[in-house]
């Protein structure tokens, strides 16, 4: 699934080329796409004028005049691609938005199909607290950070990956966060001190920011909207590296399952922040916090 990193990809890229441009039509191949309606989505769009791209966690928001605004998640395998004109779509291409005088159109693909367009009917702040996302992760203060994190009991991991909690984290940032704070994913979360968490939060947004840099993680479907693949699969430290050296201390990666999600660690260097959570509750303190 894209996460933050890929998802703000996409929004640079279409901040590039779409502000300015008008909506010409919009055609549609698998209605259920627009989880409020096709018929109403085109309505709304049709003459109206692009005029920002905006993100929250995963989310990419599509801004247009008349204060009309379109929010968007690509979940497994969603693309939004620029594609020429003229290009025929191929059977994945569930969404086109047509932009006049252009050489270029938008196109909604997923293999999948679970991506959904939305037309917002309220402000975007709104979207955002009736989805009860978190603070985005790029913005992340660590006092609120720890302020979430004292008041649950779940590990740590599971923590994470909870857009309530903390908006933007998926599955591979979190592996690599945890691993670069030599932190178990089982530990508690309201086991942390403040300044561990203080350090956690740095280095959540240092992953996303070199992620960011290198345009994001390909390792299935993702590119941005040029077709373009990311490149941070290629520095990837703990994410899917099973049996591999730990780069670090040269033991083994292990995969495991944690928050019922694919867990890649090193069962040496990931040993602080205790106490731990097992299947039977809550161990002792292992490792130093």
């Amino acid at each position: 699934m894209p996460e933050l990193p890929e998802v703000e990809t996409v929004a640079r890229e279409l901040r590039r080329y779409l502000p300015g441009l008008r909506v010409g039509g919009v055609v549609c191949r698998y209605p259920r796409v627009v989880s409020t309606g096709i018929e109403a989505f085109q309505r709304a769009l049709r003459g109206r004028t692009f005029i920002d791209i905006g993100r929250h966690g995963k989310y990419l928001f599509l801004s247009l005049s008349g204060e009309r605004e379109v929010a968007l998640h690509l979940r497994m395998t969603g693309q939004m691609l620029l594609l020429p004109r003229r290009q025929p779509p191929d059977g994945h291409c569930h969404l086109e938005i047509l932009l006049s005088g252009a050489d270029r159109k938008l196109v909604y693909r997923d293999v999948r199909k679970f991506g959904r367009l939305e037309l917002l009917s309220g402000s975007r702040a709104d979207f955002i607290r009736d989805r009860r996302l978190g603070p985005d992760a790029l913005n992340l203060r660590a006092e609120r950070l720890y302020d979430s994190l004292r008041r649950t009991r779940r590990c740590l991991k599971a923590a994470l990956l909870d857009q309530r909690l903390l908006a933007g984290l998926g599955n591979i940032y979190t592996d690599e966060v945890l691993f670069r704070e030599r932190l178990s994913p089982l530990c508690r979360s309201d086991s942390l001190s403040l300044r561990r968490v203080q350090s956690l939060a740095l280095t959540i947004r240092a992953v996303l920011r070199a992620a960011l840099r290198r345009r994001g993680t390909s390792i299935s479907d993702y590119v941005d909207p040029g077709g373009r693949r990311g490149g941070y699969q290629f520095v990837l430290q703990a994410y899917g590296r099973e049996g591999e050296a730990c780069p670090r201390c040269g033991t083994a990666i292990v995969r495991s399952i944690v928050a019922g999600r694919g867990t890649w660690t090193c069962p040496r260097c990931q040993r602080s922040g205790a106490p731990h959570w097992t299947a039977r509750g809550f161990g002792a303190t292992v490792g130093g916090g």
